[in-house]
């Protein structure tokens, strides 16, 4: 089976895989507040040689003439986008907002949100076999590189192991991207399984300046959450055996796509997850090359048009790749309500999903 026809199959046996994350309001200074803006490139004007010098013209438009781009009492450039959509994000006030959204080219800025994490998975649900049907028939994901946008990766962990991947090249042609090092993570900590980590943090530290001072791995894929080390082993999780709880449910431990390549995208923090530093991570794994994207996130109550994630997926669909979204898992509490829901992107619901041990 080629690689295509192992990449159709594998997102709707890794859907039910996938992290789920609800968006709420953030809530933050009126002061200041990071905003992500859409741009329509066609209205770059020709002495601008590439759009970020653009971008950059127009935030520094917004200073007072003696104030320096790194001076966060005035505008402060977080990060440009160029390939799920076409814009950047920037942390600005009410003014300086009312300002740049007089400009020519603008289609749109709104303002940051903040994450909550919730997780479910059921390999059983989908009536997976080892020996026949979809699983093997896809051939346990080989080759594809499914992209996690989490809270990082343990790399130590059994499920990262290279052990029994594909022979030759240690990964495909296809990829662009990189093993970041950073606090903790020392980029030959990637292999033929762990292939990519990358970790954004900018509008996390500009919602909380001082964070980076006191918090572990703020600058570093490392997952010290473990929210994103069990998600990405539980998508694509290598073969491991003897696994238990406390020598309970002892077994083999595997991922729904165990012989894929994984790439982590960090964007999830102990003092939440943006908005901007989510988009900046889906921007990424696009141009980096992932087959199967999980971007597990949804907005509630906002239109298509102003919805990054919906935009983001777009552009990734486009470029021919598969991308797994949550429908929400709130249970009876949200009876009959829905964030995501986007036409071109898999929305997927879940079930409780309860494992009981006997009593120690």
């Amino acid at each position: 089976m080629g690689l295509n026809d192992r990449v159709l199959i594998i997102p709707y046996l890794f859907c039910l895989a996938c992290v789920f994350f609800i968006f709420n309001p953030r809530l933050a200074s009126a002061q200041r507040l990071t905003y992500i803006v859409h741009m329509v490139n066609s209205f770059m004007p020709k002495p601008f040689i590439t759009q970020q010098e653009w971008y950059f013209s127009i935030v520094n438009s917004l200073k007072p003439a003696n104030q320096t781009f790194s001076d966060t009492t005035t505008p402060l450039l977080l990060y440009t986008y160029n390939t799920a959509l076409h814009g950047f994000s920037v942390l600005l006030s009410p003014d300086e907002l009312q300002a740049l959204r007089n400009i020519s080219g603008v289609i749109s800025a709104y303002s940051d949100k903040i994450v909550t994490l919730d997780t479910t998975h059921s390999q059983e649900f989908l009536s997976l076999s080892p020996s026949i049907g979809l699983w093997p028939a896809s051939s346990y994901g080989e080759d594809v590189i499914i992209g996690i946008i989490d809270s990082g990766v343990w790399p130590e962990s059994e499920s990262f192991k290279g052990d029994g991947m594909t022979a030759g090249p240690r990964v495909p042609a296809r990829w662009n991207g990189t093993c970041q090092g950073g606090e903790g993570f020392n980029s030959s900590m990637c292999n033929s399984k762990l292939i990519g980590a990358r970790y954004y943090n900018k509008s996390a530290l500009a919602a909380h300046p001082s964070t980076d001072v006191h918090v572990p791995y703020m600058n570093s894929a490392r997952d010290n959450l473990g929210h994103g080390t069990q998600t990405s082993s539980i998508a694509a999780g290598n073969f491991v055996s003897s696994a238990s709880f406390f020598s309970y449910a002892n077994g083999m431990a595997k991922g729904v796509a165990p012989r894929a390549k994984v790439a982590v995208y960090k964007v999830y923090w102990d003092v939440g997850g943006y908005a901007s530093d989510v988009l900046t991570g889906i921007n990424q794994a696009i141009a980096d090359g992932v087959v199967v994207l999980s971007i597990s996130m949804g907005f509630d109550g906002v239109p298509l048009y102003e919805d990054p994630i919906a935009i983001a997926s777009f552009a990734a669909m486009e470029r021919g790749m598969s991308i797994s979204t949550s429908a929400g898992n709130g249970g009876v509490q949200l009876l009959g309500s829905l964030h995501n829901g986007i036409p071109w992107v898999l929305t997927v619901a879940v079930a409780p999903l309860i494992v009981r041990l006997p009593e120690l």
